[in-house]
């Protein structure tokens, strides 16, 4: 039975409510690698600050003196956390690929929802769906790269004219097909996974053609659950901003609340990444079943 845009979302949101203990191990991961990555910034902070009288003013006004001086005492060690974020940022990547296809696992089989089919999915699918992530990464660095070189031919077009609203309107256009092909990589790049995961498939450019050719068959379907999802989370993070504008930064007490509302958009995001999961299983199942067609005799 093919399923309206409304079914489709209702049925990925019971599918994530029924699996919402797989958050927990995603929220675990993200707060690893934020511990990784924080821990080397909280030591050299410790170090300066940890019996200054300093900190307290600090607390109340940034000091742009002491800024500076900081950046000149820890230079060599703030030079290599570019490094460190590279490297963490790869690990993240990989896991969360590898996290992917646990979900597709137990989205595209939902009586086997254990956390063993999770991680059974994961290592199935985990070298597939790296391949697919690198691909994704390449197609992510030419549109970058376009977006980079038609900024500098629009800067040049217009250095010498006065027309500013041809400007802005040419540069607006530039992020928003940006954006537009972004969108339609991570596309792919889902598409292409569910395909290799739900067909069982190990040849990568062979579904990776399938996934094209099911978006251009059901396009509008399929642009408009995934545009509705990523409105979705946008709204989260516009709410978190919001609420984040009235939360005073002190006394230092309320750094738990910021802390808490952070916390709570981060479970949110990873509930939003799972309904995108969710609603791409369905939405493939649904469109590219086979239709049996019965004849009376």
């Amino acid at each position: 039975m093919i399923r309206s845009v409304k079914e489709i979302l209702l049925h990925g949101v019971r599918s994530v409510f029924h699996n919402t203990k797989f958050v927990v191990l995603l929220w675990a991961m993200n707060a690893v690698s934020a511990l990784v990555l924080a821990v080397p910034i909280y030591n050299i902070l410790l170090d300066n600050l940890g019996n200054s009288l300093i900190s307290d003013r600090i607390s109340q006004n940034f000091d742009m003196m002491w800024y500076i001086q900081f950046r000149n005492l820890y230079s060599i060690q703030l030079s290599q956390l570019p490094l460190t974020i590279y490297f963490v940022g790869g690990i993240y990547v990989l896991v969360q690929t590898f996290f992917l296809g646990g979900l597709i696992a137990i989205f595209n089989a939902p009586d086997k929802n254990h956390m063993v089919d999770f991680f059974y999915g994961g290592v199935k699918y985990f070298i597939r769906f790296a391949k697919i992530v690198m691909l994704s990464l390449i197609l992510y660095a030419v549109a970058f790269k376009i977006n980079d070189y038609s900024g500098y031919l629009l800067t040049n077009l217009f250095k010498n004219s006065e027309n500013v609203t041809a400007d802005f309107i040419l540069k607006f256009l530039r992020y928003i097909l940006l954006v537009f092909y972004i969108g339609i990589v991570t596309m792919l790049s889902d598409y292409s996974k569910i395909s290799l995961a739900v067909r069982d498939k190990t040849k990568i450019w062979i579904e990776c053609f399938n996934a094209v050719l099911f978006i251009r068959d059901n396009f509008y379907k399929v642009f408009v659950v995934f545009l509705i999802v990523a409105i979705i989370g946008a709204l989260g993070a516009i709410v978190y901003n919001i609420i984040g504008r009235f939360i005073p930064r002190t006394p230092f007490y309320f750094l738990i609340l910021s802390f808490i509302l952070q916390q709570m958009l981060i479970i949110f995001r990873l509930l939003v990444r799972m309904l995108f999961c969710s609603t791409e299983v369905t939405l493939f199942n649904d469109l590219s079943a086979r239709v049996v067609r019965l004849e009376a005799q």
